[in-house]
């Protein structure tokens, strides 16, 4: 007589922790989608976007047993929704704040939300802090970390690179064949502001996974296709807060480029006795987290980060 084993989808711990702060997440969007057409208070949405970050940082803090790249997401998912939705939904009307919203605001001579945040959050935050946004707040990557190539095979050759600097060009060449040569303006009449956000971020999110799946790496859009990426990039070698190692304790096995979702040769600025200033690290701390001999630290200093040194395919 056979015996039959019965077998039980079981998650462990850290993965349903995970999905209860996604499901807490989706759920402060939907909420904040209901509310908007009463109109939603300017503190209760700086309140959401406060608390969300709150959560998750006191997650990241006191959940020291669980994996550092699931704790940053953590921290990712709840942020980068809450400043999602403020974006979307502070005011349905005005809500343009995808990089087209930055042009249009541009060649209106205007200086509203997306002009503010790109300056703001694009140009001068790299100087101070680098690409953290890449790494702890952007709403695409959010929903890419989730996707299941958690380890990078790599870079395609540096050409791909340029793609996001042609996709730059495209969305201003759209926004000024637009403005100049159908007097269009966002909300005078055809799609609403919100949706251009939410169809620029739907198509954002297809290419992304797409990406993804195609060269089987999670971050393959913020590497060849995001035009944000060619602005974060400008200042973010002269960051004040890096990563830095010391070269006496650094053990050669490249444990730490292994780990690195955006292949930079981490051990190769120690080697240099440089700090890593590659404009493609995202400050993740998944190097600083796995070194086994503790040699990476984030240090603030002034330089300025030289070359990109990427390990290829």
């Amino acid at each position: 007589m056979k015996q039959t084993t019965k077998h039980r989808l079981t998650l462990d711990r850290s993965k349903v922790v995970e999905l209860v702060v996604v499901g807490a997440a989706l759920a402060g969007l939907i909420g904040l989608a209901l509310l908007s057409p009463r109109g939603i208070p300017l503190p209760v949405l700086y309140g959401y976007v406060a608390a969300s970050a709150a959560v998750g940082l006191g997650l990241y803090a006191t959940l020291r047993g669980f994996d550092q790249a699931l704790r940053r997401r953590l921290v990712l998912v709840p942020l980068a929704a809450s400043l999602f939705g403020a974006a979307a939904f502070r005011d349905p009307a005005g809500a343009l704040f995808q990089i087209e919203g930055l042009f249009f605001d541009l060649f209106a001579g205007v200086l509203l939300a997306a002009v503010v945040h790109y300056l703001i959050a694009k140009l001068l935050g790299p100087l101070l802090f680098g690409r953290v946004w890449c790494g702890w707040a952007c709403w695409t990557a959010a929903l890419l970390d989730q996707l299941p190539f958690k380890r990078s095979p790599g870079r395609l050759a540096p050409r791909w690179g340029r793609l996001r600097y042609a996709h730059l060009a495209l969305s201003l060449g759209l926004v000024a064949a637009l403005w100049f040569g159908l007097s269009y303006r966002p909300g005078a009449f055809g799609p609403p502001a919100l949706a251009w956000f939410l169809a620029g971020n739907a198509l954002y999110d297809l290419v992304g996974v797409g990406l993804a799946f195609a060269l089987r790496d999670n971050r393959a859009f913020c590497k060849y296709a995001c035009p944000v990426a060619a602005i974060l990039k400008l200042g973010a070698p002269f960051a004040l807060l890096k990563v830095r190692g010391a070269a006496e304790r650094c053990c050669a096995r490249q444990v730490c480029e292994k780990v690195c979702p955006m292949d930079i040769r981490i051990s190769e600025y120690v080697r240099r006795g440089e700090r890593v200033g590659a404009s493609e690290c995202i400050l993740c701390q998944a190097c600083i987290a796995v070194c086994p001999e503790d040699a990476l630290a984030l240090s603030f200093g002034r330089d300025h980060g030289g070359p990109d040194l990427l390990r290829q395919r």
